[in-house]
């Protein structure tokens, strides 16, 4: 009886083993919440509420009455936004936006003291500063384009959540949907401001194919080293596009 029990013993130690041994090789990592993947900052959508009348009504027409009165109501909305947490997907602008933040709430100081003075001329230059703050912020999260953004999330997913966990299959999933946006990526034509780089686009978006196919291919018979980097091959590419619009292109 004790060696029977050995011998069940070591078949459930070498099953636990077996098994171990394939988590190590491939893990199981939960769906990506969607918002965790959405580029979009509510509480900044309600400083325009105040934002629009304050630009496009009291400051062309020097209405000095309403900027004072506008400037308080900015309070609350800027206190939310300085609470705010970005979602997932905008983390690699984390600095950027606390930058930009702050000096779209001194700029609002500067407003607000301006207006409680009656400095009729500070109100304008700040009133003006203020501004460009926020739009600053704007771009800052803003997608430069829809299809740039559908690829943003799948490779988010895969560079933040499966490639870490080394979940194979989602990998996979993540790999065959930015294998998809591609085409679309190569049909984009740049805005007039970036219209004399439209050949180097279009020549990141073909090393970017090229980085997501290798991916693919690595796939077939993986190793966790040429998986992660295939993965950061395709990061980086993504990275270069991006460049493009933010002035950080290196091509």
């Amino acid at each position: 009886m004790r060696m029977r029990s050995l011998v069940v013993l070591s078949a459930v130690a070498a099953s636990f083993l077996v098994s171990a041994a394939c988590q190590e090789q491939s893990g199981s990592v939960p769906e990506v919440a969607e918002a965790e993947l959405t580029a979009s900052v509510p509480e900044l959508g309600a400083v325009h509420e105040f934002m629009q009348p304050l630009w496009h009504d009291a400051f062309p027409a020097r209405d000095f009455d309403a900027i004072r009165e506008l400037a308080p109501q900015f309070e609350g909305s800027l206190e939310a936004l300085d609470a705010v947490e970005l979602p997932g997907i905008l983390r690699d602008k984390q600095a950027a936006w606390d930058e930009g933040k702050a000096n779209l709430i001194s700029a609002f100081q500067g407003l607000k003291s301006a207006a409680e003075a009656g400095n009729e001329e500070e109100m304008l230059g700040y009133a003006e500063t203020f501004h460009m703050g926020y739009e600053g912020l704007v771009r800052l999260i803003r997608p430069p384009s829809p299809e740039m953004d559908a690829f943003h999330q799948s490779l988010y997913s895969l560079y933040h959540h499966y490639g870490p966990g080394y979940d194979l299959e989602k990998i996979g999933y993540a790999a065959q949907s930015m294998a998809a946006g591609i085409a679309p990526l190569q049909g984009v034509e740049l805005p007039d401001r970036l219209a004399d780089q439209q050949d180097q686009y279009e020549t990141v978006v073909t090393e970017l194919g090229e980085a997501v196919e290798a991916l693919i291919a690595t796939l077939e018979n993986p190793s966790r080293a040429d998986v992660e980097a295939a993965i950061e091959a395709v990061h980086s590419a993504y990275a270069e596009m991006e460049g493009i619009y933010t002035g950080e292109s290196h091509g």
